[in-house]
């Protein structure tokens, strides 16, 4: 009996041994653990470690998210933290959907701190989620181990599309449509010319005989007058002559 209890102890120490390195391993969170947005915002991602009591050193974040809907457009590290921009710990591929951020601690941490705050684009729509990639480490004093933790789903609708002004215009009354329009007959153009050429032509006329071409009356006048005499005197000295030829006879 007592050697079957001193087994069970033993077991259930070991198991406990055994677990305590996955209890103690650091995880990452991000929040909010859900996005809703449209095509063409932004949105904010905050990434935070907790090493759950372990004093980690230095923190190697990675995230991956699909690049045909999403976009980094920056990364904000949080306060206290050193930023670590050797090749392969610092890069943003939005060609691959893949963002890595490394930073170190001065004096470690042993608590849930936050890392820093990544900045996405909505390019368009569609859902999916933004993970914790397998690169993705922490540094401890002797030691490093993997990092963990659950994804951020999102969902990008399209932007609503505003409705098109109406194009019909105002239709024509029917009443409008079957009224012809009713104009005068126009006179031709000669009739109206003789029409009005003629009193002018017969005033001209009359008044070149009164004033014989002067344009004066009285001028006109003493001009007929002189005619006049010329006449009589012309019928005068027939007439005389006619009666001379008579008298010889």
């Amino acid at each position: 009996m007592k050697k079957t209890i001193l087994t069970i102890t033993l077991a259930t120490l070991g198991a406990l041994v055994l677990a305590m390195p996955t209890l103690a391993a650091t995880t990452v969170s991000l929040s909010p653990v859900s996005v809703s947005v449209k095509s063409g915002q932004s949105f904010n991602v905050s990434v935070a470690v907790n090493p759950q009591g372990t004093n980690n050193y230095v923190e190697k974040v990675e995230l991956k998210y699909p690049a045909d809907m999403l976009q980094v457009n920056s990364f904000t590290l949080g306060s206290a933290w050193m930023a670590l921009t050797q090749p392969g710990y610092d890069l943003t591929d939005n060609t691959n959907g893949v963002l890595i951020k490394s930073a170190g601690y001065p004096g470690g941490f042993s608590s849930a701190t936050t890392f820093g705050t990544v900045s996405f684009y909505a390019k368009k729509a569609g859902s999916g989620t933004i993970t914790i990639g397998n690169n993705s480490l922490a540094f401890e004093v002797s030691s490093q181990s993997a990092l963990s933790g659950s994804p951020v789903s999102f969902a990008i609708t399209a932007p609503a599309v505003a409705p098109k002004p109406s194009t019909t215009q105002n239709p024509t009354p029917a009443s409008s449509q079957n009224e012809t329009p009713i104009t005068a007959p126009a006179q031709p153009a000669e009739q109206t010319v003789t029409q009005t050429a003629a009193p002018a032509s017969l005033v001209a006329t009359i008044g070149d005989f009164m004033t014989f071409g002067t344009g004066n009356v009285w001028l006109g006048i003493l001009v007929g007058l002189i005619i006049l005499a010329i006449v009589i005197y012309a019928i005068y000295l027939f007439l005389q002559r006619k009666k001379q030829k008579f008298g010889k006879i």
